[in-house]
């Protein structure tokens, strides 16, 4: 029986290993992260139907680590602010500030916000899967699932990044720009409901408000579990 690579889709003979996978960073890799960076902005829902397949596993995680690695510097720059205000409200100077031993737990809120949000791209997907296949019965994979996520998170990383740099300008129109392109990154998930298995526009609304529920209720369990 013949067997394919489960990234590229190349068939190969037995006991063969395909030699696409040492190569993921590459200039091919690269200028394509590029073309769908672009893509997200000019036509989205071209970009999202021709992304949203099995070989684009690889690259989908890949965008989902830029994702989180950006949520993480958005959570530091949150974190940097909110100090900044709480010594502005004390009444301490920039001398003050700096000569105060304040131990900022920058690289912890990094890591966690990162660890975090790449576990719960696999945990939405998951039940966005489940929903499709078990609830409404539609033949789907969960690469594809996952690559449709990943190229949304472009959107989302994006308007993450924005903010960052501008919450040392103006922390509002900071929050402003995140909420906005937040707002849009969920559009495109619902929109991208339509790439998935069977085309029936009856239950894009239904499968969207299931998974959402589904998956705020199991973030719920697991904090209680873990707090």
């Amino acid at each position: 029986m013949a067997k394919f690579c489960t990234n590229c889709g190349k068939e190969l003979k037995d006991g063969e290993k395909c030699d696409c996978t040492p190569s993921i960073i590459s200039n091919d890799n690269v200028q394509k992260l590029l073309d769908l960076c672009k893509g997200m902005f000019v036509k989205p829902i071209d970009t999202m139907k021709e992304f949203a397949k099995k070989s684009n596993f690889t690259l989908a995680m890949i965008l989902v680590g830029i994702l989180s690695v950006v949520a993480g510097l958005f959570a530091m720059s949150l974190l940097k602010n909110a100090y900044s205000m709480v010594l502005g409200s004390a009444g301490m100077g920039l001398y003050s500030y700096g000569s105060m031993s304040m131990d900022i737990p920058y690289a912890r809120t990094f890591f966690t916000v990162l660890i975090v949000l790449f576990v719960l791209s696999f945990i939405y997907t998951g039940v966005l899967y489940l929903v499709n296949t078990k609830i409404f019965k539609r033949n789907v994979d969960f690469k594809e699932v996952y690559a449709l996520y990943g190229v949304t998170s472009i959107v989302a990383s994006a308007s993450l990044l924005v903010g960052t740099i501008l919450m040392f300008l103006n922390v509002t129109f900071a929050f402003v720009i995140v909420m906005l392109g937040l707002m849009l990154y969920s559009v495109y998930n619902y929109h991208g409901i339509k790439f998935l298995g069977e085309k029936d526009e009856n239950k894009y609304g239904y499968i969207y408000l299931t998974t959402s529920v589904i998956f705020y209720i199991v973030i719920f369990v697991i904090t209680k579990v873990l707090s």
